[in-house]
């Protein structure tokens, strides 16, 4: 996704290497509607919608990539940036802070 979607390029003005970036969406929309998979467009177009978008272009991903995909998304699309305070998702690792412990 990231090599059409990401930092350097965003076809379609879809970016999706943020929670946030993938709620907003691109030209089409949200990418994603969290917790519910049916009605997200990257769901649609991973599935190979053939009255939609058909991603990634280079060939269909296996049914248990979708899959994961699909349960991500009606789990509520978890991003680690998003975790609870306290937990350090998000965080850099500082490794001579751990060493100190």
């Amino acid at each position: 996704c990231q090599k059409c979607h990401g930092v350097k390029v965003q076809k379609g003005g879809l970016r999706l290497d943020s929670r946030a970036a993938a709620l907003q969406g691109g030209e089409s929309g949200p990418a994603i509607k969290p917790g519910d998979a049916d009605a997200s467009l990257l769901i649609e177009a991973i599935n190979y919608d053939p009255d939609g978008y058909q991603m990634p272009p280079t060939g269909k991903l296996a049914p248990d990539q979708i899959a994961v995909l699909a349960d991500w998304v009606r789990r509520g699309a978890p991003w680690p940036q998003d975790g609870p305070s306290g937990t350090g998702a998000g965080q850099a690792f500082n490794l001579a802070e751990r060493a100190s412990h």
